[in-house]
């Protein structure tokens, strides 16, 4: 069955995560993402795998994440051949995906007022680190700097007085892919109701103001500023995490603690609780938080997190383990919802798959990341380039084939 996607043509000039994200969900959905890389080693992503302190291994599991079902070119964008080679394919594009800096689009003429004349049913998707104005619109951007620590995430999220927190590798790119896979979508769509292209824009730092948006807003409605909460000295001990007799945790979540309070304690074996005047009423366990929190944390370090799962799921108390990623990949919860699938070329091998589903156009089975330029004949000769021509253009470093 032919995806969803079938017979769109998207244009990734772009590196890392953020945008080719995107373009990584659309093939999922049967798009052809023909991911544009300069000579001389290609997209730099492909070697992230090999920066500490991400794991080691032989396999590059980043390129395998992100580049899997797309077609590898390699073009000097520099040169007016190369320049010439990208006008081809935009002719026929249905989506242009970028998040090169202005200034470089520019210089390569791929703007979208440069490009959108040669065909105006293009969607152009430009993702930056922050923003197309201001002062900062050449500023380098990662995930790491302007979705994490510029939002406030990196200093809301650690524990009052204590060390802040490195990001993961991708922790905001992916999520801020999301977006402008559904800017994409959106426009898209709006193309199937005017027939005309459009441009989408994102930005990590946009991105990581949404994430971080409660806290934000409350700043903008002129709260008090938000003081971040340790284990032990919590506003709140039945919105807390709490370490087991063997060493594993649980992140407790009592929402309707009022109507739930009594219930968490029969399943705890702690009936003696409610009758405790610090704990009474919510407002007692409110002033007397840091208590219960010490009280609990004795308590729930005497048995292993398997006893108090089972009491907790036993009385439909609200938690989460608070998991390793080794703990992830064999997920049972996570398995059954089809959260890993494996690449229809290598049965057996797995790869976290994007988290959206239609019910009816299942995605394209993945297919493993493209080699530097394993595609670059390919493309050129549907372009209508001859062998010879092709030939030229290798010997002149203008394109190069895997």
């Amino acid at each position: 069955m032919p995806g969803l996607l079938d017979g769109i043509r998207v244009i990734e000039i772009a590196t890392f995560v953020f945008m080719p994200g995107a373009g990584t969900v659309l093939t999922d959905f049967g798009a052809d993402v023909i991911h544009v890389e300069p000579p001389d080693g290609g997209d730099p992503y492909r070697a992230l795998y090999k920066m500490r302190p991400l794991p080691e291994g032989e396999r590059n599991y980043c390129w395998n994440l992100d580049g899997r079902n797309k077609r590898s070119l390699v073009v000097d964008l520099k040169t007016d051949a190369g320049h010439a080679i990208i006008v081809d394919l935009i002719r026929e594009a249905d989506v242009l995906i970028t998040n090169y800096h202005p200034s470089v689009l520019a210089e390569l003429r791929i703007r979208y007022e440069d490009l959108a004349p040669i065909n105006p049913r293009l969607i152009y998707a430009h993702g930056t680190g922050y923003g197309e104005v201001g002062d900062e619109v050449e500023k380098p951007g990662y995930d790491a700097t302007a979705w994490w620590a510029r939002s406030g995430l990196m200093d809301a999220v650690r524990p009052a007085g204590s060390a802040r927190a490195m990001s993961t590798a991708g922790m905001g790119d992916h999520p801020s892919s999301m977006t402008a896979f559904a800017g994409i979508a959106l426009a898209l769509y709006a193309r199937e109701r005017t027939g005309k292209g459009t441009k989408v824009s994102s930005s990590l730092l946009a991105n990581g103001a949404w994430a971080n948006s409660i806290l934000i807003q409350a700043a903008l409605d002129g709260c008090s500023d938000y003081v971040p909460p340790t284990q032990t000295t919590t506003p709140n001990a039945m919105l807390n995490h709490y370490q087991c007799a063997d060493g594993r945790a649980f992140f407790l979540v009592l929402i309707k603690e009022a109507q739930e309070f009594e219930r968490f304690c029969v399943a705890i074996e702690r009936t003696d609780l409610p009758a405790d005047p610090r704990f009474t009423t919510l407002s007692a366990r409110r002033e007397h938080a840091n208590e219960l929190a010490a009280l609990l944390s004795d308590w729930f370090a005497r048995k292993p997190l398997a006893h108090w799962r089972a009491r907790f799921e036993a009385h439909a108390i609200t938690f989460g383990d608070v998991a390793t990623i080794a703990d992830t990949v064999n997920d049972p919860q996570m398995n059954a919802n089809g959260v890993f699938v494996e690449f229809a070329d290598d049965p057996g091998r797995r790869v976290v798959n994007s988290p959206l589903e239609l019910r009816d156009f299942p995605k394209c089975a993945p297919v493993s990341a493209p080699a530097l330029g394993a595609h670059t004949v390919e493309v050129l000769t549907a372009l209508g380039y001859d062998r010879e021509r092709i030939e030229q253009l290798v010997a002149a470093n203008v394109v190069a084939a895997g």
